[in-house]
C-alpha cells in the first residue's frame, strides 16, 4: 500500500529515530486522527482549546466558504491559532463535509487525481511563467487570471441545495456492483493475510489486479460504454496470473478449488461486463432517446 505521509518518516530514520519508535508512534497518531470523525460528538469544553475535537475537524471537512481552509492540525489545535487557520465551529452554520468541485464519478482513482489533474492542466495553459508555479501554492479554487472564462469548472454555488452524482443504476447493476465489491473484498483479505505466503515480486502483480479490478466495476457504475475494455483487461490478466502462478497465489493450500473458483468469476465477471455495457446500457440510451423525441 503507498501512504505518503510514511515517506515524511524518512528524515526521522536517517536522523537515527529507532524502527520500533517509528512503528508504535505512526499507528498511535493515526489513530488519534480516527475519533475525531464524527457528528454524535458535541463540544469538549476546555479541551476544544487544546485537541482537535469532532467540532473542529467538522470544519476541517466542510465546504462551506466560511470553513474553507481551517483547521488543518491532526492532533494539536494550537497549531492553527498560532497560524491563523483556526475556526471554531459555528452554531448557526451546519458543516455540509464534501468538495466544492465534487466527483462525478464513482471510479475511487479517478476521484484521487481529478484536483491534481486540473491544477496540472492549469499549469499547463497558464499564460505567465509566475502563474505556472504560483498555482502549487495558493489556497484552494484559486486559478491564474482569466483561467475560469477559458476553462470553466463547475463548482457548488449553493452547499445546502445542489445535485448530487447518481447515475440511477438499475437494480440488476447495483446488485452486481454489490457482488463485485464483495469478492474484492475477499481478495484483497487473502492478499492482505498471506503477504509473506505469496511473496515479492508476486504481491506487486496481485495488487496491479485489484487496481484494475476496482477501476474496471466502479468505471461500469459510471455506465462508461468502454469499461468492457477494462474488464477484458482485467479477465486477460487474471488468466495469464493462474497460468503463470499455476493457480491463484497459493489459494489452493488453504481452499480445495480455490483456483477453478476464481477462473469461473473472472468468466462470470466479464460475460457481466458485456451484458451491461452492449445490451442493458444501450437499450437505456435507446429509450432515453425515444421518449425525447
Amino acid at each position: 500500500m503507498f501512504a505518503v505521509f510514511t515517506f515524511l518518516l524518512l528524515p526521522a530514520a536517517v536522523l537515527g529515530v529507532p524502527t520500533v519508535v517509528i512503528a508504535i508512534t505512526l499507528p498511535i497518531h493515526l489513530f488519534l486522527q480516527f475519533w475525531y470523525h464524527t457528528r454524535y460528538i458535541g463540544k469538549l469544553g476546555f479541551l476544544e482549546h487544546i485537541l482537535v475535537t469532532p467540532s473542529h475537524h467538522r470544519v476541517h471537512h466542510a465546504v462551506n466558504k466560511e470553513y474553507m481552509d481551517k483547521n488543518l492540525s491532526q492532533i494539536f489545535i494550537v497549531w492553527d491559532k498560532i497560524f491563523g487557520t483556526f475556526k471554531a465551529e459555528l452554531s448557526d452554520v451546519p458543516p455540509v463535509y464534501g468538495i466544492s468541485r465534487p466527483a462525478r464519478t464513482w471510479n475511487p482513482f479517478k476521484i484521487s487525481i481529478q484536483h491534481f489533474w486540473l491544477l496540472v492542466k492549469d499549469a499547463w495553459r497558464a499564460e505567465k511563467w509566475g502563474d505556472k508555479f504560483k498555482i502549487w501554492f495558493m489556497p484552494t479554487g484559486w486559478r491564474p487570471e482569466g483561467m475560469d472564462e477559458k476553462y470553466p469548472v463547475s463548482k457548488i454555488e449553493n452547499v445546502y441545495s445542489y445535485e448530487k452524482y447518481n447515475t440511477q443504476n438499475s437494480s440488476s447493476l447495483v446488485a452486481w456492483s454489490s457482488v463485485q465489491m464483495l469478492a474484492t473484498l475477499v481478495l484483497m483479505s487473502y492478499f492482505f493475510g498471506n503477504l509473506a505466503n505469496i511473496g515479492a515480486p508476486n504481491i506487486y502483480l496481485y495488487g496491479l489486479f485489484i487496481f484494475v479490478s476496482i477501476f474496471s466495476y466502479t468505471d461500469l457504475m459510471d455506465k462508461k460504454p468502454m469499461s468492457w475494455v477494462f474488464e477484458t483487461l482485467r479477465f486477460a490478466l487474471g488468466l495469464a496470473l493462474l497460468y503463470t502462478m499455476n493457480g491463484w497465489f497459493k489459494m489452493d493450500e488453504f481452499m480445495p478449488y480455490a483456483s477453478p473458483i476464481v477462473l469461473i468469476y473472472l468468466t462470470i465477471s466479464w460475460l457481466m461486463s458485456f451484458y451491461f455495457t452492449q445490451f442493458e446500457f444501450k437499450n437505456e440510451n435507446l429509450s432515453q432517446a425515444v421518449s425525447g423525441n
